[in-house]
């Protein structure tokens, strides 16, 4: 449609609802004669009489009431679709897709995206949880609007935001003699029972490599592939582990998370889809994430700059 007959049809229904050219001019902010010239333009195009002209006033036809109805109807798809952009611009699209590696999936992301989705607008929520390798795939293909993983080959032109950094820490098991301290150093582990994840974990290498500098040996009392039942492990007294804090803090009431000093960190990456815009919907829930992985000490890596994500 043609903003030339939008404006015809916009002339048409303040006639209708005015009833007169006059008051109809007045709700358009136009002139009589302009408002005239708009209606008798829409009887020529459409080859519609609208009106009868037999008296002083313009009196519709009944071929206007029932152009009216259609009219009506095209105004009120135009108010929905005006909603809709509002809408848009406030909750997003509707729904937020997100996939992450077990470290964030098992509580972190499922409890913020439950509380997103009973936030403005009530967006629909998707979650996978798979290792980081498939998270990155997933986001690659469009599968997810936004991924959480660690690093892996061929990973930067997904990059979202800058990475979180999170710094290791060791939990250990109750009525432990260095439960009670703020921090500990490597060698203050020195012959403890550990548990450890398995090899394919980028946490095991670098605890690995922090004792190794420190010259720290530990007794290697269990390994495990999931890092909750390493928590778990240690809080039934088996031994020590080294853990990141969101993990560790779900075991708070169980164990004592306390700070690894000097430590060692690595990073969790934002990914999106390339060469799209990040979602308002995913841009307000890693709003969401940052502001709830702060109190654990997890903040945004600085110095790396994201590739730009659109309005």
């Amino acid at each position: 449609m043609t903003p030339a007959r939008l404006r015809q049809l916009e002339a048409f229904r303040a006639m209708l609802r005015a009833g007169s050219v006059g008051a109809a001019a007045e709700l358009l902010s136009l002139s009589q004669p302009a408002v005239t010239k708009l209606l008798r333009a829409l009887e020529e195009e459409t080859g519609l009489a609208l009106f009868d002209r037999s008296r002083r006033r313009l009196s519709p036809t009944p071929e206007a009431r029932r152009f009216e109805a259609e009219v009506e109807a095209l105004f009120a798809a135009a108010r929905r679709v005006d909603q809709l952009a509002s809408d848009m611009r406030t909750t997003g699209v509707g729904e937020l897709r997100v996939a992450c590696l077990p470290l964030f999936g098992a509580a972190l992301i499922p409890s913020q995206l439950a509380r997103f989705a009973q936030g403005s607008g009530r967006p629909r929520v998707a979650l996978t949880v798979n290792s980081s390798h498939e998270v990155v795939e997933m986001v690659r293909r469009g599968g997810a609007d936004l991924g959480f993983a660690l690093p892996v080959p061929a990973m930067p032109a997904l990059h979202a935001a800058p990475p979180y950094r999170l710094p290791a820490m060791v939990l250990l098991p109750p009525g432990h003699p260095l439960a009670g301290r703020g921090e500990v150093a490597p060698r203050e582990l020195e012959g403890e029972p550990c548990i450890s994840l398995g090899g394919q974990y980028r946490l095991r290498h670098l605890a690995d490599e922090l004792f190794e500098r420190h010259g720290v040996s530990r007794l290697m009392a269990a390994e495990t592939q999931n890092a909750q039942a390493a928590c778990a492990m240690v809080a039934a007294g088996l031994g020590f582990a080294v853990t990141d804090p969101v993990t560790a803090s779900g075991f708070a009431g169980t164990a004592h998370p306390v700070r690894l000093v000097p430590g060692t960190v690595f990073h969790i990456h934002v990914l999106a889809p390339p060469g799209r815009p990040l979602p308002l919907l995913a841009r307000r829930f890693l709003q969401q994430v940052t502001a709830a992985l702060a109190p654990l000490g997890v903040r945004p890596a600085g110095g790396m700059r994201a590739r730009p994500r659109g309005g």
